[in-house]
């Protein structure tokens, strides 16, 4: 992104007023910041949070992702991943950064989301083409508000055509894609009920 500077947590880096600094150790979850997907991800968090706002971070892993959205402002973030490793390295990163009162880290998925019946302002998924267009079939566009955005990743472009397509049956309609490399990001909205 434009200021989202990313450091392991046991090394000082020189830093300029403007640079978003996370502090991140990963332990054994996924999620450093130097895969391009995650990087795809940051850049379109750099755009679409707004002070305030609700996120839900899918397939959370160290949870950068969460800790990024709560650093540029969003208030309420849900982290959420199968893996319980992840939930305790997204809550340890949350409170490295000093971010832990605006993100809940726990050991769930999809189903754990739709229950709680919680739609999100912005929701996040960087997991794997496959397995969003499985999430579609089960529901991931309900986890998006009325007027909400929410950002896929982990798609190479040969997948594109086939997330956005299931991105549509589930009522979200994509409106841009970034690209790096053999990867993209899509980004979607619900449109207004």
């Amino acid at each position: 992104g434009r200021n989202i500077l990313i450091r392991p947590n046991w090394i000082d880096v020189e830093t300029k007023p403007e640079d978003i600094i996370i502090s991140l150790d990963p332990g054994m979850a996924f999620g450093t910041g130097t895969h391009p997907t995650t990087q795809l991800c940051l850049e379109s968090l750099e755009d679409l949070v707004t002070h305030g706002i609700r996120v839900l971070d899918l397939g959370s892993g160290s949870g950068i992702l969460s800790v990024a959205a709560a650093k540029l402002g969003a208030v309420d973030i849900l982290a959420v991943d199968n893996d319980p490793i992840a939930a305790t390295v997204s809550t340890e990163n949350a409170e490295e950064n000093g971010v832990s009162d605006q993100i809940t880290a726990q050991t769930g998925s999809l189903d754990t989301v739709l229950h709680s019946a919680r739609p999100f302002d912005l929701v996040v998924v960087n997991i794997l083409a496959r397995v969003i267009i499985a999430m579609c079939k089960d529901g991931l566009g309900q986890t998006v508000r009325s007027g909400g955005k929410a950002i896929f990743s982990g798609i190479i472009q040969e997948q594109v055509d086939d997330v956005e397509a299931a991105l549509r049956s589930t009522g979200l309609e994509p409106y841009k894609r970034r690209v790096q490399g053999d990867w993209v990001a899509i980004e979607a909205t619900r449109p207004h009920d």
